[in-house]
């Protein structure tokens, strides 16, 4: 067995197997043709409703368990929260019907895809030691590469900052985890929000418990979303627009315009970074959920794909897995989601490729060496360089490299680009019915320079600069 999971890349699982068809092996392949790829899988809240077994349906949700669930449950008021149970009910209703357990899904992508490893989350909240083992032991026995088993999802949020009933729930699951697979990492779920009281109280037990027990807990899984620091840009997005092919469209550009300023200078994942270093050095840190709220907002145009591309490139190296929110989906920030209504689809495909994809792609073909193209150093030897550029928004660039000794170069760039901050790669969330159908960002541009380097305006992706 083999528990690679140095500095990967990819996407959280939510809705993975639920929407997984054929079609998406061969773009899967596609990501981990250069690095392996990565899922957090049950994705999610996914996992705090999930008894996967090869014996059960989709993933094996039950009516009885989730009844007990929101009972035990309950928000900061101590009221069933109804409509989120009346959505599980609903999902539990529609999983009878299903041929084969989503279990399935996971292992034919495993031998189908090269690289392809698995976060496993672990249904910590209803599950026992024996109902998470069987899934567990089902991934590895069929060749799955499982690089972490996580106690939960967000936890904090779900225990209602109670960690004395989170540690009760987590901790024998995790030491029967820890003598069955010694060697497989095991996580908890700490807080991203390290400004808010709530969150500092919940971080600083897991901190204590995780520095008291050894080896026992290998490291921490925290989730980012800038939400906050994107606040004014969300005020300015003026929702559901008519979009027209090739006609701009001012509010847009002006909330876009925002967006892209706020990330550039409000992005905190390096303070997270840090703090972790601090309280829990030497530790494994995984960010298996990350993204921008409003999501419907920004997802799937140039200006987000930039974002999250610029967001593994700078951060990927503090992380040994880092995956965006999220890969397989029937949601708007998905990367690959189902064909819909407002979409472009020439030729008759289930799915389509978003520009989170483009962007991942992107990401996981630049060797952790790579530069960004804004700091690159003096280059005074041969041999072949990579450097990564975010220019969501901003003019055509003619780059002087600093190459010197008179040495030849040629540029290849590898980027995507579109007409608008918010060009998208087919329908988004804020697309309106009446808006045309069409997919204006069709997928990654390869281009070849010699004499100078010139990044395309609206752009971003990386040049490999090849120097004799």
């Amino acid at each position: 067995m083999s528990f690679s999971y140095a500095q990967v890349i990819g996407g959280n699982g939510e809705g993975f197997t639920a929407n997984f068809d054929n079609a998406d092996i061969s773009n899967l392949s596609e990501l981990s043709k250069t690095a392996p790829i990565a899922i957090r899988w049950p994705g999610g809240g996914d996992s705090k409703v999930a008894f996967l077994a090869l014996n059960k349906p989709g993933l094996g949700m039950n009516i009885d368990s989730l009844n007990r669930l929101y009972d035990d449950f309950r928000d900061s008021q101590g009221l069933i929260k109804s409509e989120a149970l009346q959505k599980d009910l609903k999902q539990a209703a529609k999983e009878i019907s299903a041929t084969e357990s989503e279990l399935m899904q996971i292992i034919r992508t495993s031998k189908a895809v090269p690289g392809f490893q698995v976060s496993f989350a672990l249904n910590v909240m209803q599950g026992t030691a024996q109902s998470n083992l069987i899934a567990i032991k089902t991934l590895i026995d069929s060749g799955v590469n499982i690089i972490a088993i996580v106690a939960g999802n967000e936890t904090f949020a779900s225990y209602n900052y109670d960690w004395e009933h989170y540690l009760a729930d987590f901790e024998p699951i995790l030491k029967a985890c820890q003598k069955q697979y010694p060697n497989i990492p095991r996580l908890l779920c700490i807080g991203q929000a390290i400004q808010r009281k709530q969150h500092l109280q919940w971080n600083n037990k897991l901190i204590t418990y995780i520095n008291n027990t050894g080896d026992f807990i290998s490291g921490v899984d925290v989730h980012y979303y800038l939400m906050d620091e994107i606040k004014e840009a969300n005020k300015l997005h003026p929702g559901i627009t008519d979009i027209y092919q090739n006609k701009a469209n001012a509010k847009l550009e002006i909330a876009f315009k925002k967006y892209i300023a706020l990330y550039r200078s409000g992005d905190k994942m390096k303070p997270i970074v840090e703090y972790l270093k601090i309280n829990l050095p030497g530790k494994i840190y995984h960010c298996t959920e990350f993204g921008d709220k409003e999501a419907e907002n920004w997802s799937n145009t140039v200006a987000n794909g930039a974002h999250i591309f610029n967001t593994f490139c700078e951060n990927r190296n503090s992380f040994d897995v880092l995956l965006v929110h999220n890969l397989l989906g029937n949601w708007w920030w998905a990367a690959r989601r189902p064909v819909s209504k407002g979409d472009s689809n020439p030729n008759n495909e289930t799915k389509l490729n978003r520009i989170t994809w483009y962007a991942i792609q992107l990401a996981n073909e630049l060797p952790l060496s790579a530069q960004a193209i804004k700091s690159a150093e003096k280059i005074t030897m041969p041999g072949t360089y990579y450097f990564y550029f975010e220019c969501a928004g901003d003019a055509e660039q003619n780059w002087q490299l600093p190459i010197e000794n008179g040495l030849s170069k040629r540029f290849e760039l590898h980027y995507v680009t579109g007409k608008y901050t918010y060009s998208s790669a087919g329908a988004t969330g804020f697309w309106s019915k009446a808006s045309d159908k069409f997919y204006e960002v069709d997928g990654i541009d390869i281009a070849n320079q010699t004499e100078a380097l010139i990044i395309p305006a609206n752009s971003f992706g990386y040049v490999k600069v090849e120097v004799w």
